[in-house]
């Protein structure tokens, strides 16, 4: 039942609701009417704040994914070498997206939503990326990486961290393997780049 029905109270018991809901049931099982008798609100009162399911996917992921990048970011060194700094950060988001609701979202149902949806949850997307892309030029410069063109660098470093954490969220025990998956992906992640000089 809702707490706080002030606007933004209910609005984020929803979102709140659709996270855990999207846990127990997963994204497409998952309906309005699961989120609204979650929060004990009304159908009108979920359309006064959403406009779709899809709609609560792309908030949700707007509001959790930002401050959940920032901590990844902050969490790492920014004095390590790049390898090292590349290898820290794809361990640490490979053990997000196979372990965490919104990681599991972003890998299993972002590709099935709109064009527009895909292109909003992109921009709360942009702080890691940048952070990898930085991390990646910065190698580049130092020689520590081969040089290539960045998109493909880009697609290369989500796509391998992606699996990664597929295989996670796939494996028998998550919490048991995750260790183990985690740092087998950074390390393939920063041996695809190094440079053959190093």
């Amino acid at each position: 039942m809702a707490t706080n029905l002030g606007t933004g109270g209910v609005r984020s018991e929803m979102l709140d609701a659709a996270r855990v809901l999207i846990a127990d049931l997963g994204y497409t099982e998952m309906s309005h009417a699961d989120i609204t008798a979650a929060v004990g609100i009304g159908r009108t009162t979920f359309y006064e704040h959403f406009s779709s399911k899809e709609d609560v996917l792309v908030e949700l992921v707007r509001r959790d994914l930002p401050p959940m990048t920032d901590e990844i970011v902050a969490s790492v060194d920014e004095g390590l070498p790049p390898d090292e700094r590349l290898y820290a950060l794809a361990n640490r988001m490979v053990r997000y997206v196979g372990t965490d609701h919104v990681g599991l979202i972003l890998h299993t149902e972002v590709p099935r939503l709109s064009p527009d949806a895909q292109k909003a949850i992109a921009v709360a997307h942009e702080g890691l990326a940048s952070e990898f892309a930085i991390v990646y030029r910065n190698g580049v410069k130092s020689g520590v990486f081969r040089e290539i063109p960045p998109r493909l660098a880009g697609y290369m470093m989500d796509q391998i961290i992606m699996t990664g954490g597929e295989v996670v969220m796939n494996s028998k025990d998550p919490s048991a393997e995750v260790e183990s998956i985690a740092h087998q992906t950074a390390l393939i992640l920063v041996a695809a780049f190094r440079s053959e000089q190093v």
